[in-house]
């Protein structure tokens, strides 16, 4: 049986928004709580940014971020331009009960072939 489907239907689902949502910004929690929310939400719809609903906290040294997840390359780097934070790469969440967190730096690009055609 595909090992998809032994998993409860939440972690299904998350694995489904990370393939549509690959590039991921991390943002400060302080910048993006209370008053600040909103303000977020109001910049990513005036400017049409493809925005997951669906996003989660990592801790990093001792701090916390916010995640959030886009559909398209360059509305991560409008998000950025705009409220500042790293980009992480999924690959770079904790796993197991270590969930939460931000495994930094660990993601390395693989090298390109001469076929490799992406």
């Amino acid at each position: 049986m595909n090992k998809l489907w032994n998993e409860p239907s939440s972690d299904r689902f998350e694995r489904l928004v990370e393939g549509s949502f690959p590039y991921w910004v991390c943002l400060i929690e302080e910048k993006c709580t209370g008053p600040n929310y909103e303000k977020v939400q109001k910049f990513c719809r005036a400017n049409g940014l493809t925005l997951s609903r669906n996003g989660h906290s990592v801790v990093w040294q001792k701090e916390w971020y916010q995640v959030f997840r886009f559909a398209d390359e360059q509305h991560a780097e409008i998000f950025m331009r705009e409220f500042g934070g790293e980009r992480m790469h999924p690959s770079e969440r904790g796993k197991g009960k270590r969930w939460s967190m931000w495994k930094k730096g660990t993601y390395k690009p693989k090298p390109r072939g001469p076929y490799d055609f992406r």
